[in-house]
């Protein structure tokens, strides 16, 4: 299924899922498309890949799908073909969608949806098997939350997040052995999840157990890892220094059954919570995820959607270091991050290197030159909410506990690439910047 978001009445955060089955795929262009004259219909933009960046892509989209665009209902428009036909188009005229000034973030009324999450690499994968004309699903832009990919892929940053290592803190309301342990050192967390973790206490020698790290009484510690397709396997993986050859390091944990600790999928401890060693098990997790998934009044009793009641789970501190908008978001632009785990958001779109660049609707929405970036979002004025559309966009990656790059208020450079979105259709070049600019992302290869 696909996610979307009503374009009437005004700005809804909460999400209605659309069956791919009863969407009509003729108003879309097809994946990869070229830009197509301003008076066409308006078109679908698909998203693809991560599932970390799966609600706040849904609510972004939410935002963009309900900017005024040309009036539908109007006389002149093809409300069936979803046409501005003679309709106002224009940006800042009058006789817009809802009796609202046209918008210049979504003129032509295009709308994006959320395919479900397999994976930030292999949202990579269908994007660029779109652009090559044979894709398993329509996709216009990928999801992702790490950085992976080629050439003819560019990566565009608009917010960042943390991953830090996560386990219960009370099991059937039970304190574990661990459950005073809010942090460790770096050198611990890899050491535990490469499997090679041990010391001596009062003489005895332990190897992977949570005594090692404080616990009163001796506990084995049993590691679990997120499915390897995921961006928050590869930023966990990256930070432990988990390569090929260390692959089955969680072997080493004394995990036992290694099918049962691997190819977990991210960001959730709902399944951890139904295996017998849950009470001594740890994790990763996303910041952003956690903050919206794990909820409470106090840090030791947070309780994660999907687990039981009596269940309680840490999101631990690293080298003394607290995952939060100071150590994570830093100064602004990527500038002054502490957290020794931090990874950005990015939407991929394939590059005017591509065989198929993306199209020009999709890169209107997710380009270094679109909504999501561009400096004009900080004094374009949001008609449902009296807010600046850099207001609301901040507010909705702040409501998914993730952090904008953006702390100043002050567009900042978003760096150049060699070969960048392309926009030539006049719809699109009207409302964006066609040259590399000051913005609020920040733009790579793949």
């Amino acid at each position: 299924m696909f996610r979307s978001i009503t374009r009437r009445g005004g700005v809804a955060l909460a999400a209605a899922t659309v069956g791919m089955a009863g969407m009509s795929l003729a108003f879309a262009a097809p994946a990869g498309a070229t830009g197509t004259p301003s008076g066409s219909n308006a078109k679908l933009i698909v998203g693809s890949g991560s599932q970390t960046s799966y609600d706040e892509m849904t609510a972004l989209g939410s935002l963009f799908n309900s900017a005024p665009g040309c009036d539908l209902t109007a006389s002149t428009a093809v409300p069936l073909n979803l046409n501005c036909g003679q309709a106002s188009k224009t940006a800042g005229t009058a006789g817009g969608e809802q009796g609202y000034n046209v918008s210049a973030e979504n003129p032509l009324n295009d709308y994006s949806v959320q395919a479900p999450a397999i994976g930030s690499g292999n949202g990579a994968t269908v994007l660029q098997n779109a652009g090559a004309g044979s894709a398993t699903s329509p996709v216009d832009f990928g999801r992702a939350s790490s950085l992976k990919g080629n050439s003819t892929v560019n990566r565009v940053k608009f917010a960042t997040d943390a991953v830090s290592w996560t386990t219960f803190n009370k099991v059937g309301g039970v304190k574990t052995a661990q459950s005073k342990i809010t942090n460790m050192s770096g050198a611990d967390v890899k050491a535990i999840f490469l499997g090679t973790q041990s010391c001596t206490v009062k003489g005895v020698a332990y190897t992977m157990n949570w005594i090692c790290e404080g616990a009163k009484v001796s506990s084995p510690i049993k590691v679990y890892m997120a499915q390897s397709g995921s961006g928050t396997y590869s930023t966990w993986s990256s930070y432990i220094g988990l390569s090929s050859a260390t692959s089955g390091a969680v072997a080493l944990a004394g995990n036992g059954d290694l099918a049962a600790h691997t190819n977990v999928f991210e960001n959730q401890m709902a399944y951890i919570s139904g295996q017998a060693d849950a009470a001594n098990a740890i994790y990763f997790f996303s910041l952003g995820k956690f903050t919206t998934n794990c909820l409470g009044k106090k840090s030791s009793a947070l309780h994660c959607a999907g687990t039981p009641a009596t269940n309680f789970t840490t999101f631990g501190s690293i080298d003394g270091i607290v995952a939060n908008a100071s150590s994570v978001q830093g100064s602004g632009g990527g500038a002054g991050v502490t957290f020794p785990v931090t990874r950005g958001l990015y939407n991929m779109y394939s590059n005017s290197s591509a065989t198929v660049p993306s199209s020009e609707a999709a890169l209107n929405f997710v380009s270094e030159y679109g909504f999501l970036c561009k400096a004009g979002t900080a004094t374009d004025i949001n008609a449902y909410t009296g807010n600046s559309y850099r207001f609301d966009i901040e507010a909705a990656i702040k409501a998914q506990g993730f952090f904008p790059l953006d702390v100043s208020g002050s567009p900042f450079s978003e760096g150049t690439v060699t070969y960048p979105a392309v926009l030539t259709d006049a719809a699109y070049t009207a409302i964006d910047p066609t040259t590399p600019t000051n913005g609020y992302c920040s733009v790579s290869h793949g």
